[in-house]
């Protein structure tokens, strides 16, 4: 993938997080025999849990960043870095009860 552009980065940092979202309900909800509806269920009904949530799944971006750093794409880089602040934003607004 040769492309440095912005909104391949945006998409990819909006992706990105959801699959680290989704490997997290496969490691640590699964094992304990929760559908996916009831961790859906969890997350609506429990607001404290989704900054914590978001925040691991923010982790799955790291080599992301890694491999668009080290090929010098910096354009999409700064995609993926916009959607990685907004995620966070996102995060500290739960955190403190504004959402």
């Amino acid at each position: 993938m040769n492309r440095d552009n912005y909104f391949l980065g945006a998409l990819l940092g909006f992706i990105v997080p959801l699959f680290g979202i989704l490997l997290l309900y496969m490691i640590r909800f699964m094992s304990r025999n929760v559908s996916l509806n009831g961790f859906i269920y969890l997350i609506q009904t429990n607001h404290s849990i989704i900054p914590k949530i978001i925040s691991l799944g923010l982790i799955a971006t790291i080599p992301l960043i890694t491999y668009y750093k080290n090929r010098r794409r910096y354009t999409t880089l700064k995609g993926v870095f916009t959607l990685i602040i907004l995620y966070a934003l996102l995060a500290v607004l739960y955190k403190f009860n504004f959402l």
